[in-house]
């Protein structure tokens, strides 16, 4: 009998579509001491950005919305910010993983995440 109830259940959870999405690529703005990156997205945001694996540090996140342009600003020094030397060009990379979430609570399958780049030539 518990086996029956369970499987009515699960037939009866709907999904909740969500009408957004990123337009285009990601603007982003390779700073002197920090990275913006901004999305433009379908319809007004509600969402959150934040830097993969740290969306419980606030420094980290945006929880913006209400706008048609999700973004965040990642100074060097924190949020896992990685820096690479290079050689040949000679310079440094500083690099990251942004996700725009599209729904405040939940994963959906607008959702991306993004590895974000910037050169600095020494």
């Amino acid at each position: 009998m518990k086996l029956i109830v369970f499987a009515v259940l699960v037939g009866a959870v709907y999904c909740i579509p969500v009408d957004n999405g990123v337009e285009g690529e990601p603007e982003v703005e390779c700073g002197p001491t920090a990275i913006t990156v901004n999305f433009n997205t379908r319809n007004p945001f509600e969402g959150h950005v934040y830097v993969k694996g740290l969306y419980d540090q606030k420094e980290c996140r945006n929880d913006e919305g209400g706008r048609q342009v999700a973004g965040i600003e990642l100074p060097f020094d924190s949020c896992n910010t990685a820096r690479t030397r290079s050689l040949n060009p000679r310079g440094v990379f500083v690099s990251t993983t942004v996700v725009i979430s599209f729904h405040p609570q939940f994963v959906t399958k607008v959702d991306r995440a993004y590895r974000i780049q910037c050169f600095y030539m020494e």
